[in-house]
């Protein structure tokens, strides 16, 4: 019940809840080139990305995460959310600056051939782009 009061309050002063690993976020603004997410139900049409980790340090791990910094504690110091593709085989995207957006198919948009759990390797995309991660382990093949 407090945390329902807490969510809510928090939604009526426009703050946006940030999302933990494991959870499923949305760009605020996709016309904002700053990374700033808010954290939305997995099942959600609108969580086209998910949380892999939250480091401590400067670098997320090895691969194609789209990175968000943040300054907002003060005893634990800067830390960064590096967030990756929460997509299946199938779902349209379109590209808005750096980020995607899961959107019907059609004209304008790209298209998610692959997902291979278990391997980051760009290759098995046959030329299409890729987007491979190293934590959790995963190659993701869009058409172009």
């Amino acid at each position: 019940m407090i945390a329902a009061l807490v969510l809510l309050a928090s939604g009526c002063s426009g703050f946006q809840e940030q999302a933990g690993v494991g959870e499923c976020a949305k760009q605020v603004d996709l016309n904002d080139t700053n990374v700033e997410m808010a954290e939305v139900d997995c099942s959600s049409q609108e969580a086209v990305y998910r949380v892999s980790s939250r480091e401590r340090r400067t670098m997320c791990p090895t691969g194609d995460y789209l990175t968000e910094s943040s300054g907002r504690s003060r005893t634990n110091g800067k830390t960064r959310l590096c967030y990756v593709l929460n997509v299946q085989e199938g779902d349209c995207l379109k590209p808005v600056n750096q980020y995607f957006e899961r959107v019907a198919c059609g004209t304008g948009t790209r298209k998610v051939a692959k997902v291979v759990d278990g391997e980051s390797d760009r290759a098995l995309c046959n030329g299409d782009d890729a987007k491979t991660y190293s934590q959790p382990v995963k190659t993701i093949c869009i058409t172009n």
